[in-house]
């Protein structure tokens, strides 16, 4: 596990439960965590982001807190470096 993540600038692509995109929101990523069930059976790693920048509207999560929540790796992207990267898990 590494925890080299937090600090960078991520771009957060938002899907439906169909896996239809939404759009996409970007903010910095201020903790991890590996191995999470987030269904029976179902593990991903994860990120807190926060600082989210979603245009006009506030970002909410589902908890109502504005502008940070969390979000599985494999549906972000590092924007700070050149070339962004991608995750898979």
């Amino acid at each position: 596990m590494s925890y080299n993540l937090i600090g960078k600038r991520v771009r957060v692509h938002l899907y439906d439960r169909s896996g239809i995109l939404l759009g996409s929101i970007e903010g910095r990523i201020a903790d991890q965590a590996f191995d999470v069930e987030i269904a029976p059976g179902m593990k991903k790693d994860l990120a807190y982001v926060v600082d989210i920048k979603a245009g006009d509207i506030p970002y909410r999560n589902s908890a109502g807190e504005e502008n940070e929540g969390w979000f599985a790796l494999q549906d972000m992207e590092i924007i700070d470096s050149e070339q962004p990267r991608f995750f898979t898990n």
